[in-house]
């Protein structure tokens, strides 16, 4: 239901992985890595891939199917603690796209805010999930005293 706590939680996480979908993570060498790939500062692509766009996205899908899905609680819940493990296969592909990068002057780099996001958002897939455990117990309680 919309009105419940958890879809609040879901729906913050939902935009804030479509905010990190399309986001620029680092600025460093005349270069800016996105979630597109890795571009010079002529708009010309000279690496990378779109795989965390792709994560980044599916994601977001995950959480905003999970949202839909408040008849089927067990789903729901999959569904949001399986997009917050998602988020560390995006914190390793940053990582990874990080390390591959050739030698970074560190005092040149800048970190894009969106990177700072990501845990935020699995902390929020969490608590989704926490609160979407609540609520199936207290449904199950009241179905016993019936």
């Amino acid at each position: 239901m919309i009105q419940r706590i958890q879809s609040i939680y879901l729906l913050i996480a939902g935009g804030i992985q479509v905010l990190f979908g399309l986001g620029t993570y680092f600025t460093f060498n005349s270069k800016v890595l996105t979630s597109e790939g890795l571009y010079n500062l002529d708009g010309v692509q000279i690496g990378g891939n779109a795989k965390t766009m792709a994560l980044a996205f599916l994601i977001a899908g995950l959480t905003f199917i999970s949202i839909v899905a408040f008849k089927n609680r067990k789903l729901q819940m999959k569904l949001a603690n399986g997009a917050a493990l998602l988020g560390i296969a995006e914190i390793v592909f940053l990582a990874k796209s990080y390390m591959n990068l050739e030698a970074i002057d560190k005092a040149d780099l800048s970190i894009g805010f969106v990177v700072f996001l990501i845990p935020v958002a699995m902390i929020l897939n969490f608590l989704a999930g926490k609160a979407i455990k609540k609520d199936d117990d207290l449904v199950k309680s009241v179905d016993r005293i019936r």
